[in-house]
């Protein structure tokens, strides 16, 4: 849009725009153009408080340039909204909001100062509806510009005609500059918060990443490390020397991963789904045979239920983890000489599947905060070898696969965890040939 839209005529008694004709039309353009209401609903000034911000620089005008009545106007489509003003009369005053054709309009139009000193010296001002209901003989306007769009006007008024000075259009001029730069601040604050926050968003979705690669690398770390230490039993020298610089090594990630883990905080990892059919007994047959090493040297006996039944659809390798951190959590919590119970059976459309052990159990208090992050009961704390996240993660990863977990216990009772999912169509499972036993099944858990 040109700025040159607008002559401004010097006269001793009247300047006003010259070659009016086919005005409205262009007004009516600029006023409604799209790209200048985007600006005008991201500058969040309609339909806003009042603020003194804005409020002094109107008075500040009004003052300075000796006028009855100063105010900044935003223009959308409808209607001129007063963001701020000083001495408009009731009801304006209050309602704060006017609509028809306005000299602000063709301010926003002009892109330039609008500078009347007679608005009944030519018809086209005499027709604005402000001149009879509010009385105004004189306007001064200036365009309040974002991103080189005409938001609306900063203006003084007068009741009576008025030859309006070089000095006091200049004044205007910076007091309007003033509120554009408010503006303009405003909006870089906003841009710069959003930044922050989409920084903010991405970093703590790896950190959350991390925290959970890092939780889940404990189980086959253990596993190595106990497998280890059973094969330097019975080991050759030689062969127990390079076994020993297996369980050192083991050692020093385990130390990486206690420095890693509190600085992170997990929720679950949101990794695609790779459906696979397959047998709720087969699933826990071979989460017991991976954590069976870590359970015996712990003293607690894994039990599966024989009559386990259901198939279910879900992430081999996340199911495996889930296990693996059910399992996990009763083998740590639960004393030498405890059983840990693995079932699943079918429940109409659904396969509950239930890790239960006869260990310490968890008051109703503790079940309530036992998914948060980073939360550790009692027990937890006291042995200062956790992070918080198993169940966390452990829900995050049922969720994933379109199923719920819920637990169950009272304190000195045992805790029985219950892992809903629903119940897979009797096709044969995918995963045949898939699954080894024994300790080649141990690595799949940190998958």
């Amino acid at each position: 849009m040109q700025t040159q839209q607008f002559e401004v005529v010097p006269s001793k008694a009247v300047r006003m725009a010259v070659a009016t004709d086919g005005l409205t039309p262009r007004v009516d353009q600029a006023v409604s153009s799209p790209r200048r209401l985007t600006v005008v609903q991201r500058s969040d000034l309609l339909d806003t408080q009042s603020e003194e911000t804005f409020d002094s620089l109107c008075r500040l005008a009004a003052t300075l340039i000796g006028a009855p009545a100063s105010f900044l106007s935003v223009v959308d489509g409808k209607r001129d909204f007063y963001k701020s003003q000083w001495g408009l009369p009731e009801p304006l005053a209050s309602e704060r909001q006017l609509s028809g054709r306005t000299f602000c309009h063709y301010v926003v139009a002009g892109s330039a100062p609008l500078v009347l000193d007679d608005t009944h010296a030519h018809p086209t001002w005499r027709a604005v509806p402000v001149v009879e209901s509010l009385g105004v003989r004189a306007f001064l306007g200036v365009p309040v510009l974002i991103d080189g769009q005409p938001i609306g006007s900063f203006s003084v008024i007068d009741s009576s005609p008025r030859s309006w000075k070089a000095s006091e259009i200049e004044t205007l001029l910076q007091i309007s500059l003033a509120a554009t730069r408010e503006i303009e601040l405003r909006l870089t604050l906003k841009v710069a918060k959003a930044e922050a926050e989409r920084a903010n968003g991405l970093a703590k979705a790896n950190e959350e990443l991390l925290a959970v690669v890092i939780h889940d690398l404990r189980t086959p770390l253990q596993i190595i490390r106990v497998s280890a230490t059973l094969l330097s039993r019975t080991a050759m020298l030689a062969e127990r020397i390079h076994l020993d610089r297996v369980m050192r090594a083991t050692d020093s990630i385990r130390s990486l991963i206690d420095a890693l883990v509190p600085t992170s905080i997990a929720r679950n990892s949101s990794l695609a789904i790779r459906p696979t059919l397959i047998p709720s007994a087969r699933l826990l047959a071979d989460a017991l045979d991976a954590m069976k090493l870590v359970a015996e040297r712990a003293g607690i006996n894994l039990v599966l239920d024989p009559d386990a039944a259901g198939t279910v659809l879900v992430d081999y390798p996340q199911m495996l983890r889930v296990l693996g951190n059910l399992i996990g959590n009763c083998v740590k919590y639960c004393p030498a000489g405890s059983s840990v119970r693995l079932n699943a059976r079918e429940i109409g459309e659904n396969v509950l599947i239930s890790v239960s052990d006869d260990g310490p159990g968890m008051s109703i208090a503790d079940q309530e905060h036992a998914f948060e992050r980073g939360w550790q009961g009692r027990n937890g704390l006291a042995r200062e070898d956790g992070s918080g996240l198993g169940l966390t993660i452990v829900r995050g990863l049922v969720e994933q696969n379109e199923g719920s977990v819920t637990l169950a216990s009272r304190p000195d009772c045992g805790m029985e965890v219950i892992v809903k999912l629903p119940r897979a169509s009797n096709q044969r499972p995918a995963i045949d040939g898939l699954v080894t036993s024994g300790m080649g099944l141990s690595g799949r858990l940190s998958l």
